[in-house]
């Protein structure tokens, strides 16, 4: 039986991409130049931007971070932002254009963030993400783009963190290595904790939607695949549709703190220097933490405080 029109152009568009991930994508996604037109990156990200700004209350203090003199123009920096939430609006949204404007830093090809490279191999998403300087969350990439000079931004939790969101406990994890602290020490970049406040109240989470996509992950190595939409719905991502989106007119505030110096370049940081530098790091993320938790997050949320965990080498 020959296999019908329809199915033959299936097959053929997903032929042609994955010659275009291979000769195009692939290399695009270690790559430490910028891909693709500033137009475009600024249009398409603009675009959800605006959708962003209009759908949820957000704001954010980028301004007041600069005017304080802790953006020094011209160095570099690791941005390390929290939480990770069910699906990252806030990098999403918002950051995305920030960088696809080279904004703060104003130097085209000088910012980067490093994202899982599961993400770089969804149609559509992936250019996007290329298009807003987003590149392969490896040991091997970041180490280049720290290495030519650039500012990175990375998300140190993880799957792991996304499938543990909950909307009633701000809750970290960071990795048993603590790789970007080593890569900010080898190169002796000052590393610049950035936290979302509402992201993890961007969507309802409940006991068993948290069970199931822990289990999804132990198993596959996925993020969420199931989160409760809109009017409490269970949605898979699997399948986009409106009910994916995040609660309507719900605060997310982005609140960049002051910069964490690392001390001088070593090449192969001591796990003591590592964990030290780690203990300056948390103390300034619980710091900034506390004094803008009241603001932003409800109140029952921000009494609980913030849980930070970093996982075992097992």
């Amino acid at each position: 039986m020959m296999p019908s029109a329809g199915t033959c152009t299936i097959l053929a568009l997903a032929a042609c991409w994955i010659v275009w991930y291979i000769l195009v994508l692939q290399p695009a996604s270690v790559s430490n130049k910028p891909w693709g037109p500033r137009w475009l990156a600024v249009s398409v990200s603009g675009a959800l931007h605006s959708f962003g700004c209009w759908y949820l209350n957000f704001s954010h203090n980028v301004p007041e971070h600069i005017k304080a003199g802790h953006w020094e123009e011209g160095k570099q920096y690791v941005f390390s932002w929290h939480p990770h939430g069910a699906f990252t609006i806030s990098a999403l949204y918002f950051v995305s254009h920030w960088w696809a404007k080279d904004m703060p830093g104003g130097i085209r090809g000088k910012q980067f963030v490093c994202v899982a490279p599961l993400l770089l191999r969804i149609p559509f998403l992936a250019e996007f993400l290329l298009l807003c300087h987003a590149r392969s969350q490896d040991r091997k990439t970041f180490n280049k783009l720290l290495g030519e000079g650039a500012t990175v931004a990375v998300q140190p939790g993880g799957l792991i963190e996304q499938v543990e969101t909950d909307d009633q406990q701000e809750r970290l994890f960071f990795p048993a290595n603590l790789g970007f602290i080593r890569l900010a020490i080898k190169h002796g970049v000052p590393l610049c904790p950035v936290y979302a406040f509402g992201e993890n109240q961007l969507y309802r989470t409940t006991g068993w939607v948290r069970r199931l996509n822990t289990f999804f992950y132990k198993y596959f190595k996925s993020g969420n695949l199931v989160v409760l939409g809109q009017g409490g719905i269970p949605v898979t991502p699997a399948l986009p549709n409106p009910l994916l989106l995040p609660i309507f007119r719900n605060k997310l505030h982005i609140h960049l703190g002051k910069p964490v110096e690392v001390g001088p370049k070593e090449e192969n940081p001591s796990d003591e220097r590592v964990q030290e530098v780690f203990k300056n790091y948390a103390a300034s993320l619980q710091e900034m933490f506390d004094e803008n938790k009241y603001k932003y997050l409800p109140k029952e949320v921000a009494d609980r405080g913030l849980e930070i965990n970093v996982r075992s080498k097992n």
